[in-house]
């Protein structure tokens, strides 16, 4: 073998050493994040808290007085994104007040988040936050207990729609790096209507708080030394009473 062969093998090595972290520097791609879904998210409350559904919704059976929480919003398989809901104001005391079961009927709460404009599909408008009462058989599943307060639409066991919303596309859409809303502000729910009547009834109407307050004036007024008009009338009668009496006794003792 020659010395030229020898140098020439030897620089082709050292190029090949040389050349092969830019090959993998061209051909590696940058890092993805992990691609989402924009759906029907599924939740119950636990300990005041909400957890991420382990199952769907058919294979789930809420107990009486449990709650059951749905957002419409992009999410990861991992992290869920959460109702909107403020649970000290739509717990399951605040949403069935008012509602009754009978018997072998349970009560369960539902609160269905619409999600924000920025998920909304094709420009259409989220509907209003609402919470239900649900009552229903003991042995019903969660997606009956969906189904007995909304009109729910499915596909293949997924939920695609919840009263119409959204009204077309896929159950799950696909979200290439998806980026999850954490922490975010609570907003208010439509309570069914018993619950806000028997909010309501609690609440003192506007004719006994009048009352209340003109007879907490008037005992005010007496305890400040205001004038007692009744008391002005008994000492006016008694008044005008010896003012008659006495020139009749004195006639009586002239005659």
């Amino acid at each position: 073998m020659g010395t030229h062969t020898t140098l020439r093998r030897i620089a082709g090595v050292l190029a090949a050493v040389v050349l092969a972290p830019a090959t993998l520097l061209a051909t590696a791609g940058p890092a993805s994040a992990e691609d989402g879904y924009k759906y029907w998210n599924y939740f119950q409350v636990e300990n005041e808290a909400y957890a991420f559904a382990q199952k769907g919704p058919a294979d789930t059976t809420p107990r009486d007085g449990a709650v059951e929480g749905w957002r419409f919003g992009t999410s990861t398989e991992q992290v869920g994104i959460e109702p909107r809901a403020d649970l000290a104001e739509t717990g399951f005391d605040q949403v069935c007040e008012g509602t009754d079961s009978g018997d072998g009927e349970k009560r369960v709460a539902v609160l269905v988040d619409y999600g924000t404009e920025a998920d909304a599909p094709g420009g259409s408008t989220p509907v209003e936050p609402t919470a239900y009462c649900a009552v229903v058989p003991e042995d019903a599943s969660g997606l009956q207990t969906l189904e007995s307060v909304a009109d729910v639409r499915t596909e293949q066991g997924g939920i695609c729609a919840i009263d119409g919303y959204p009204a077309s596309g896929p159950c799950f859409d696909t979200v290439k790096d998806a980026q999850v809303e954490k922490d975010q502000a609570t907003v208010a729910f439509a309570l069914p209507a018993a619950a806000t009547a028997a909010t309501d009834s609690e609440a003192p109407s506007d004719d006994a708080s009048a009352t209340a307050g003109d007879s907490t004036d008037e005992a005010s007024a007496e305890d400040e030394g205001g004038i007692s008009w009744p008391l002005v009338a008994v000492i006016a009668l008694v008044v005008v009473i010896g003012a008659v009496a006495i020139p009749l006794s004195r006639r009586n003792r002239d005659s």
